[in-house]
């Protein structure tokens, strides 16, 4: 699993959803939250794959490349983390 904390200045918000849509075609989920006195918004990203081999070329894809430039271009990364995870069902096994 990939996870994603970034953040993106308000007045590039437009430009960040654009280079979304025709850059990153990801399924991910996206939360995000933001004070109304701060100039940005705070975003995490979490990409999930069912297996290895699939994580690699993903990670490896231009898409990803794409969007770590919109976000370092538009705002800030703040941390990129790659986490093994296991179904709940498998961990008493």
């Amino acid at each position: 699993m990939l996870l994603l904390q970034f953040e993106i200045h308000k007045d590039k918000l437009y430009e960040f959803d654009i280079a979304m849509g025709r850059l990153v075609k990801w399924p991910m989920f996206t939360l995000y939250g933001s004070r109304i006195e701060s100039p940005t918004k705070s975003f995490e990203f979490v990409k999930q794959w069912s297996n290895k081999t699939d994580m690699q070329q993903d990670l490896e894809s231009p898409i990803y490349e794409n969007l770590i430039g919109a976000v370092e271009v538009l705002g800030h990364l703040n941390e990129a983390v790659i986490y093994e995870t296991k179904p709940l069902d498998t961990l008493n096994t």
